[in-house]
């Protein structure tokens, strides 16, 4: 089949238990929570409804199934082919025909009746049960599985066709600047402030305080979600500044370390690193060594303070006149982006090419794997 439409079908209402059994989830709560690797759904709009990595399991473990949100962000559904645990304020649904592409067509249909629900009116399992969705029917008036997963599949191809040829020039670019090609260094000890500046942000504006206006800057918080930002803002008020971009920024009391392209704002209690030499290569490779900085900070004797900040020493790649060796943090960020580059192009080519031979099309148009 080709350039499936939407338009082209019959549609009808099905009642979500008919399409799926739905499961409640069990909490698990924070003082009996591990860190691990499982992820665990809560009702989160973000990460996919992934809420926390943990270490711990229980009779809601599975894979392969939709989530939903009844509280909190009500009403997103979510896929999940891995392994999962499921918290009580998602509802997990086994659908009756399990698979990839079918699973997130019921999710997007799952997802459009949310504007009706919300924490007065959550969408329970009794509610979600009865809650109707359309979808295409087949001949014989039964939900078209055929045609959702091939709708789903289309849509991947049409998604994944310019995000290939977009890596394909990054990988062609990365090789231009020296991806690949990573130098020995030495290591040294240096006092972060005397070797960057560090200072709070120019804006730190409370959310409540916020012009909240849609715009394309920015907003910097502590969070450790969406690389520090909350949302996109218009221009504030004079008396809040601009902080550039270029620059890393850091939340002292939540360990939240990232770096800031282009110009944006913050909220409260945001330090911002700036060095001549800094690109996002080597803040990429800084980042880490910060991170492991901050995390001997704590909410106790030994609080996160600027003043403490500066005063630290980080471990870094020096030159052979005992200088931060930026230039091999760069080098070495290209090749790390490089692999990855090459890695991922080839995962999104055979996903297409596997596709392509399921659906009984021809040869796939050639992109080129550098």
């Amino acid at each position: 089949m080709n350039n499936l439409s939407l338009e082209s079908r019959c549609w009808n209402t099905f009642f979500i238990e008919d399409v799926a059994e739905i499961v409640s989830g069990r909490d698990i709560y924070e003082k009996e929570r591990w860190d691990g690797l499982v992820p665990y759904i809560t009702a989160t709009a973000n990460n996919n409804g992934i809420g926390y990595f943990v270490a711990n399991n229980n009779d809601t473990l599975e894979r392969g199934c939709l989530s939903v949100n009844r509280n909190g962000s009500v009403g997103y559904c979510f896929y999940h082919p891995y392994e999962a645990l499921y918290g009580n304020d998602t509802r997990k649904l086994r659908l009756k025909r399990n698979n990839r592409y079918v699973a997130l067509f019921i999710s997007l249909c799952i997802t459009k009746q949310r504007e009706k629900y919300g924490y007065g009116y959550k969408m329970g399992t009794g509610r979600l049960k009865r809650q109707r969705i359309l979808l295409p029917v087949d001949a014989s008036d039964n939900p078209d599985w055929a045609f959702m997963e091939a709708y789903m599949k289309q849509k991947e191809k049409q998604i994944l066709k310019p995000t290939i040829e977009r890596l394909c020039k990054q990988l062609i670019t990365s090789d231009i600047l020296g991806g690949g090609k990573t130098l020995y260094s030495n290591w040294k000890e240096f006092v972060f402030g005397e070797e960057f500046s560090i200072q709070s942000t120019n804006s730190g504006i409370d959310k409540n305080k916020l012009n909240q206006k849609d715009g394309v800057i920015p907003y910097i918080t502590r969070s450790d979600l969406n690389n520090g930002m909350d949302m996109f803002v218009t221009e504030q008020s004079l008396r809040y500044k601009v902080d550039e971009g270029n620059v890393i920024t850091i939340g002292l009391d939540t360990q939240t370390v990232f770096y800031q392209p282009t110009s944006f704002y913050t909220g409260q209690n945001i330090q911002i690193i700036r060095h001549a030499k800094l690109d996002r290569y080597n803040a990429m490779f800084l980042i880490v060594a910060i991170k492991k900085l901050v995390e001997k900070f704590s909410w106790g004797s030994y609080g996160a303070t600027l003043t403490r900040l500066r005063k630290s020493r980080v471990y870094l790649p020096a030159t052979d006149n005992g200088e931060i060796d930026f230039a091999f943090m760069s080098s070495f960020m290209k090749e790390v982006e490089h692999n990855i580059l090459n890695t991922t192009l080839k995962v999104f080519k055979d996903r297409i090419s596997i596709n392509k031979s399921k659906m009984g099309g021809g040869k796939m148009e050639e992109l080129p794997l550098v």
